[in-house]
């Protein structure tokens, strides 16, 4: 099923495609993660315990599709602001990263096979890039998680032959990256107009980028253990200017005469 708020007005030719959560569930639980290290980072510094929590989940809920070091930056700025020692980003984002290598690597172990890498995708998501290649849309993934992380787990998944407009996120220690600017340099190597760009993905930061960029949004508000609808992501991602909310890839039909039109 697709909801549906505002329709296309032409057919993709470019899709810059977001990773974990919209295509992968290696790093499923990692927004739990990332609270324990923030968590952990603030609470002594911190002057009202009883909101931390929240405070902390606003901001990853915002934040989703960020470039983890700026998420870790955030966390420095805070502990600074309440008057913490300066620790640089870049130590908050080992923190996260040693905490998320064993379960990564315990789940690119386990897969063997294409069946096995479907396991630990969003339902329907190899079928999905598979329809946007059999219609020559040019597909590009734009995620936040460090490029060499997106090389080796794309590779496991089998869907790195995908993309054949690249895989794009930022390199060690670069907070500079950004989805919007890498989204932009491609609509201009591809040519592509106003209203054939589609951005998909399960963060704020990837529908704005595309609505930013005269693009058709599709969010992808998929509850990572369950493959059905996220109220909470479904209601962010419609504030952020989503065109249409989708919890998986399952809906091919549905997906396919939205963007291309009856076949």
């Amino acid at each position: 099923m697709i909801e549906i708020i505002n329709s296309p007005t032409a057919a993709p030719r470019l899709a810059a495609i977001d990773f974990d959560g919209t295509m992968s569930l290696i790093r499923i639980g990692w927004q739990q993660v990332m609270h324990g290290v923030m968590h952990a980072a603030l609470l002594p510094h911190y002057p009202d315990s009883d909101r931390l929590d929240s405070e902390i989940y606003t901001y990853i809920a915002r934040s989703t599709g960020q470039p983890s070091i700026i998420q870790m930056a955030w966390v420095d700025e805070q502990v600074i602001l309440h008057g913490g020692p300066a620790r640089g980003a870049q130590a908050y984002l080992d923190l996260f990263s040693h905490a998320m290598r064993d379960r990564i690597d315990q789940k690119i172990a386990s897969i063997h096979d294409e069946a096995s890498a479907d396991a630990l995708m969003v339902p329907g998501a190899r079928a999905f890039l598979q329809l946007l290649a059999n219609h020559n849309v040019h597909l590009a993934l734009v995620s936040g998680t460090e490029h060499m992380h997106l090389l080796r787990e794309s590779a496991a998944l089998r869907i790195d032959h995908f993309f054949d407009a690249g895989i794009h996120g930022p390199g060690p220690h670069d907070p500079g990256f950004t989805k919007g600017d890498a989204i932009a340099e491609l609509i201009n190597t591809y040519r592509v107009a106003n209203g054939q760009l589609l951005s998909v993905g399960d963060g704020p930061v990837e529908i704005i980028a595309g609505k930013s960029l005269a693009g058709y949004s599709i969010a992808v508000a998929s509850h990572e253990a369950s493959g059905g609808l996220d109220d909470d992501k479904r209601r962010h991602l419609i504030v952020a200017g989503a065109d249409a909310v989708i919890a998986n890839f399952q809906h091919l039909h549905d997906i396919t005469t939205l963007l291309f039109g009856q076949e």
